[in-house]
């Protein structure tokens, strides 16, 4: 799955603040630093379609919603991608790549046991 530059944006600000946001949130953080600012509909809009990928979870919070990401970060994204596209033989590719590394070893059992 490949991510438009607002959603990487949306995501940045929700790894950066490790804790359910809402969409004010992240629409704040977003419009530091723009100079046109984004209307608060269009982050709704990203949000929920975030939601809808599984790259953000999204929980009732009042009469809004907050949001937390499903992925650890952009890395750990395209991995999910990849053995979503590819399966098994992702797997076995990338278990004989971290034989060679013991981190990349288990950052990878980290992300399998995130995926089920």
């Amino acid at each position: 799955m490949t991510l438009g530059a607002l959603e990487r944006e949306v995501m940045r600000v929700c790894w950066d603040e490790r804790h359910p946001v809402t969409v004010r949130r992240v629409l704040s953080r977003l419009n530091l630093d723009r100079a046109q600012p984004l209307a608060y509909t269009t982050a709704m809009t990203v949000m929920a379609r975030l939601a809808e990928k599984g790259v953000l979870s999204r929980a009732r919070q009042g009469r809004g919603y907050v949001y937390a990401p499903t992925v650890l970060d952009e890395a750990a994204l395209a991995v999910r991608e990849v053995l979503r596209t590819h399966g098994d033989a992702a797997v076995a590719h990338f278990a004989a790549e971290a034989a060679l590394d013991p981190g990349l070893r288990e950052r990878l059992r980290r992300l399998l046991d995130e995926r089920s």
